[in-house]
């Protein structure tokens, strides 16, 4: 978790920061994104504690899946046009992943939530949310989709990050008590 929320947060700070971006910077840096974030993704997913069938796992290893994809067709294809719609695909898609899995109980009678449920649902309403504002912005320009996806991020990554800590931070009392 806390490599992802590193992740999104070193990709949100790069688009604050970045003036003027070409058409080319959007799309080096949207596909380095989406591939580092796949690889993250996939990394958490093949940590939990989930069988190998389980159906939460297999929706989130595809949405990591989609991601990687995208990542290299926005780094080949160079386009605004292409690295809105697919970026804002890969990025609704995972976002509706993490929904489904923080809703998805394996037992119907089973009260248990995973302790990821809130993080996952936030985390999915903010990729939902900017998959969707991404095509729109297209005739804005390389600055604006940056501009959209990197507060996205920053939003995302501020969650992460708190989520790594407080999950640590109660793994250590609970060792010590």
């Amino acid at each position: 978790m806390l490599f992802r929320s590193m992740i999104t947060l070193l990709f949100g700070i790069i688009t604050v920061f970045w003036g003027t971006p070409s058409t080319l910077g959007l799309c080096l840096n949207f596909a380095w994104y989406l591939l580092v974030l796949a690889a993250s993704h996939y990394w958490f997913v093949r940590r939990l504690a989930l069988p190998r069938d389980d159906v939460k796992r297999l929706v989130l290893l595809g949405a990591a899946g989609v991601l990687a994809v995208s990542g290299v067709v926005v780094f080949i294809a160079v386009s605004t046009v292409v690295a809105a719609w697919l970026g804002g695909v890969a990025l609704a898609l995972m976002g509706a992943a993490e929904i489904f899995a923080a809703l998805h109980h394996r037992n119907k009678d089973s009260s248990v939530k995973s302790s990821l449920r809130s993080d996952w649902l936030i985390s999915g309403v903010l990729g939902i949310g900017t998959g969707l504002l991404l095509p729109f912005f297209i005739a804005a320009g390389p600055h604006a989709l940056l501009g959209v996806s990197g507060g996205g991020a920053l939003m995302s990554g501020a969650l992460w990050l708190l989520s790594a800590l407080t999950v640590r931070h109660d793994s250590r009392t609970t060792k010590e008590k």
